[in-house]
């Protein structure tokens, strides 16, 4: 089974080891739009930096990728930078593979440094030995070389992991996956989104001074609700008897909604996931309502959310049965002058869920 609201990681299928992760909530992962990782990019510099060096190692594993990369600094001395790249799902289903790189050959990277990290590095563009320049993150353009290997842009409709029983399901309950980019606008726009920067409170903006954005990688801190949902990566929705499950691929997480039950959400207690209940508005809109979340961050960029946020989900499938338009409203009297709103689809390309959540703590 995928994990829950729990700090507790299970054994599962897979043979993924077992481990504590902290209870922690320095960490804040992405719900804005154009985010390429799980880290504020007010954490890097603005300035993009070009270097070579030898590739010590690599980490190809979730959350995200890393690649560790040996400088010669003006002294003399050696220098080993972290760099942190997208997650698998992501830049695989570009064509970006494990098989691409050799560890020892010596490369060149453009990125950005860490303004509060020492030696860490937000690395997008890769540039290896035999001459092919790789995109490692979500987003971005070929800077050395005519062609680029990589990119959401190069997304096809295949997927990345087949599976055709996964995605047998009836109605909503099957795996759907994030489509090619710009192939495909969702139907429910909902009000105006609007930028967190215009809508948050200073009480919400106070909250960007105290969050680590690595503090998730160190120590596999799992994330709450906005975050847990909606990334660009796939989602199964299955029947549990009356409640309905949804897993979220990229950190192999699954909430319960509760349908039918007839309880009381104000008398539930606070986890990140916080308390969901559903109802169905007809046969194809699926209305999921959300309270007593305790996970304090609403966004990547640190921004604060109270225990008075509650969320509205809205899922409806469309008449040919193959997408699936959401719309996500976040509503916190403390933090938000207003709600925050995202809509999004899904399609069914015959993807499985990846259950190989490999985060290792350090």
């Amino acid at each position: 089974m995928p994990r829950t609201n729990t700090y507790l990681q299970i054994k599962r299928p897979l043979g993924v080891k077992m481990y504590r992760c902290l209870p922690s909530f320095l960490v804040v992962l992405m719900f804005s739009f154009g985010v390429q990782a799980h880290h504020s990019m007010t954490h890097f510099e603005d300035a993009v930096t070009e270097m070579e060096g030898v590739l010590l190692d690599i980490h190809w594993r979730n959350p995200h990728v890393y690649f560790f990369l040996e400088t010669e600094e003006a002294n003399g001395e050696k220098k080993v930078w972290e760099m942190e790249a997208g997650t698998i799902y992501m830049i695989g289903r570009a064509g970006v593979t494990r098989d691409l790189f050799t560890v020892g050959e010596r490369v060149r990277v453009a990125g950005n440094k860490s303004a509060v990290f020492e030696g860490k590095f937000w690395v997008e563009n890769i540039l290896t030995e035999e001459g092919s320049e790789i995109l490692v993150v979500q987003n971005g353009a070929a800077r050395w070389a005519d062609e680029l290997i990589g990119g959401r842009s190069s997304w096809t409709g295949e997927a990345f992991i087949k599976d055709e029983v996964a995605s047998s399901g009836s109605g909503i309950f099957r795996v759907w996956s994030p489509p090619m980019r710009g192939s495909i606008e969702p139907r429910l726009t909902g009000a105006p989104a609007n930028r967190l920067a215009n809508i948050a409170t200073d009480e919400s903006k106070a909250a960007i001074e105290t969050w680590d954005p690595f503090a998730f990688d160190d120590t596999c801190t799992l994330p709450g609700l906005p975050r847990v949902n909606h990334g660009p990566h796939p989602h199964q929705f299955s029947q549990d008897g009356e409640n309905i499950l949804l897993t979220s691929e990229e950190f192999y997480v699954t909430r319960t909604i509760h349908m039918n039950s007839g309880v009381d959400a104000t008398e539930q207690p606070f986890s990140p996931l916080g308390y969901s209940t559903g109802h169905w508005e007809n046969d194809n809109t699926l209305v999921v309502e959300t309270s007593r979340i305790n996970f304090p961050y609403l966004d990547l960029g640190g921004y604060g959310q109270s225990e008075q946020v509650s969320i509205t989900e809205r899922y409806v499938l469309d008449e040919a049965d193959n997408r699936l338009d959401y719309e996500v409203v976040i509503q916190d009297p403390i933090m938000l002058n207003e709600p925050y709103i995202k809509t999004g689809v899904w399609t069914d390309i015959g993807e499985a869920i990846n259950e190989s959540y490999d985060c290792v703590p350090k």
